[in-house]
């Protein structure tokens, strides 16, 4: 069983996330916990063990969150509720820290400015400074509750990551009757700066081309084979100087409700926690972003590589 960690702060644009979190819920056993933050009105600061308002804002904050636990409980779903204090980025990543949970479902924004940062303040903190899976969404672009997904796209690499972004995207398609669109983003090959643009250099330039879309073409028809037959899958190949652009500009021609895959943070910068392909999409994209991560140590049952999951991603006959 997964676990998943729906942090609300009361906005409609926050709850926009339980959509999407019942909507995982609905392809993998899960568990939910809603997480609500009380900060001093207004000004988001450090709550006062003090004040006499104390006792009433956790009060409200317990009832608002049995409220919306009671709306979307159901027998198959374990929903729990957690209320939590202090500034509300460092709270929740004190949460984050203490459940581990398997995914964290967080919007954009909720009561802050959508003005001031492609991604609110708050999120912007949370999702820079957290290990596990990330599903980021822009509530200006959530769709309906009856079918969340019916377009995944899932941009791939030669990674074995790949290959579990892809299984975790067949789980969630097969579950909601979605197609997949498996896109693999090769960096575009150009002549060194100054090189003159003979034939010949231009005939390199073409070859090498070739050669890497063939290759990609190899590994998009590999990960093709591996989905469930009732699921509806195409491929498509695309040469680029920016990986992040490329993929956005495909979601958004396919009209993509989800966008999933598997950060690479082997070749990052050691303070980084995402690859540069998913700081670019979570910086600009707007559009449902899930990013999932590796196991944070071994023996933790994280980022949806439950005991299935594990035999759907090992290499065959391995």
């Amino acid at each position: 069983m997964i676990r998943i960690l729906i942090p609300l702060d009361g906005s409609a644009a926050a709850e926009e996330s339980l959509v999407h979190a019942i909507a995982i819920a609905k392809a993998f056993p899960a568990k939910l916990t809603l997480l609500r933050v009380i900060a001093e009105p207004d000004t988001n600061a450090d709550v006062r063990t003090d004040t006499i308002d104390l006792a009433l804002w956790r009060h409200q904050a317990h009832a608002y969150l049995e409220g919306i636990r009671a709306r979307i409980a159901t027998p198959d779903l374990s929903v729990s509720c957690e209320v939590a204090e202090g500034y509300p980025a460092e709270a929740i990543i004190h949460a984050i820290a203490r459940s581990e949970p398997d995914l964290l479902v967080l919007t954009r924004f909720g009561l802050g400015n959508a003005r001031r940062f492609s991604t609110g303040g708050t999120a912007q903190k949370i999702v820079s400074s957290v290990d596990c899976s990330v599903l980021l969404l822009d509530p200006r672009q959530c769709g309906d509750t009856e079918q969340c997904y019916r377009r995944v796209l899932v941009p791939i690499d030669e990674s074995k990551a790949s290959d579990c972004a892809v299984a975790v995207a067949s789980i969630i398609a097969e579950r909601h009757q979605a197609s997949l669109l498996l896109l693999h983003v090769s960096h575009e090959p150009h002549l060194p700066s100054g090189s003159p643009a003979t034939r010949h250099a231009r005939e390199l330039v073409n070859e090498m081309q070739r050669l890497m879309r063939q290759e990609a073409e190899r590994r998009l028809r590999e990960l093709a084979a591996k989905v469930p037959p009732q699921i509806a899958v195409t491929t498509r190949t695309l040469l680029s100087h920016d990986s992040s652009l490329a993929i956005e500009s495909s979601a958004e021609e396919y009209d993509s409700d989800l966008l999933l895959l598997h950060t690479n943070i082997a070749g990052s910068a050691p303070s980084s926690r995402y690859d540069s392909v998913s700081q670019g999409l979570l910086l600009y994209s707007h559009r449902p972003l899930f990013i999932l991560r590796g196991p944070i140590r071994e023996g933790l049952a994280s980022n949806f590589r439950s005991a299935y999951l594990d035999e759907l991603c090992l290499p065959q006959g391995g």
